[in-house]
């Protein structure tokens, strides 16, 4: 959830020993566009190589350049996500569920995401042009070269099936070179100097998995007293421990109306914070205590976020 609104109005409905009700506008992370919601999940990544050594440095830095977009987005840049290398089975199923299952159960994460080994197309290569320099080259020569992707993804929590996705680019790499070296040579150089081109191949790939974002408004509810308003403030400011420490509090009390209205602020907490099944079990306490007009509306909400 982005900070993005504090308090949005403060408006009296009713009397002053009634509720009144504050909305707060609140960005809510969905699931990527493509398909896969990888919010709170742990993951791993992994990349096949099949020891020609023409992917062996193009691969490793794709998985790291992927691994690097989703830590930025899911986990704040931290360095959480394991990423593998695995020798490729010419004879393997890469896409069956079993091997991905397998390879889950051995990293311990909720997801794994799996490149397939790069299928390169044929390079081609320009007239090579004289450089100055220290000596290590005076020749260069502007490389091309299509290929095509493979990525298998496989989420413990989602459907029993394995997800596949394709995408197919071109490499455009300037190689340095003498001139005496052959064609050969030169392609042989090509492969080892793929790096950020891999890099920018991950970062690309990670881009349908990123988060969207949608606005939803949510009405709180309050009394007008010093420890509801704290509890308010506390909301709107996003602290929201901080505020369902002083509901918890606001609970002790014989008036049914006001502990329906803290038993559903906790309910929206709940539900702000990913907890759907206490937050369903906020509501109820508070639809049995005294149901509130907007609580249909909560639950509605609650459970779309469960179904994903």
């Amino acid at each position: 959830m982005k900070n993005k609104y504090l308090l949005c109005a403060m408006a009296a409905v009713m009397a002053a020993c009634s509720p009144q009700v504050f909305t707060m506008s609140v960005d809510m992370r969905h699931p990527s566009s493509s398909g896969l919601d990888l919010s709170g999940k742990s993951i791993a990544v992994a990349y096949l190589d099949d020891l020609s050594g023409r992917d062996t440095v193009f691969s490793a830095y794709m998985a790291n350049g992927f691994a690097q977009q989703l830590e930025k987005d899911y986990f704040g840049g931290n360095t959480v996500i394991d990423v593998y290398r695995l020798e490729k089975d010419m004879g393997g199923d890469y896409a069956a569920r079993d091997t991905l299952l397998n390879f889950l159960m051995d990293s311990g994460d909720d997801v794994v995401f799996l490149f397939d080994s790069p299928e390169f197309g044929a390079v081609s290569a320009a007239e090579r042009q004289p450089v100055s320099g220290d000596g290590q080259a005076d020749r260069m020569v502007n490389m091309t070269v299509p290929y095509t992707l493979r990525l298998y993804a496989y989420d413990s929590m989602d459907k029993d099936s394995v997800r596949v996705y394709k995408g197919t680019s071109i490499i455009r790499q300037p190689v340095f070179c003498n001139q005496a070296d052959t064609d050969e040579d030169v392609r042989d150089k090509l492969w080892g100097v793929l790096d950020k081109q891999g890099e920018k191949a991950g970062n690309r790939s990670a881009s349908i998995f990123m988060s969207t974002w949608k606005t939803e408004t949510l009405p709180l509810v309050y009394f007008e007293s010093s420890p509801w308003y704290e509890a308010s403030q506390a909301a709107s400011e996003h602290k929201w421990h901080d505020a369902m420490e002083k509901w918890m509090t606001l609970m002790k009390t014989d008036n049914m109306s006001k502990r329906s209205s803290a038993e559903y602020d906790m309910a929206v907490a709940c539900y702000l914070l990913g907890e759907y099944d206490l937050a369903i079990k906020w509501l109820d306490r508070s639809d049995k205590d005294y149901k509130m007009s907007f609580s249909g509306s909560l639950r509605n909400k609650i459970l779309a976020r469960k179904k994903k």
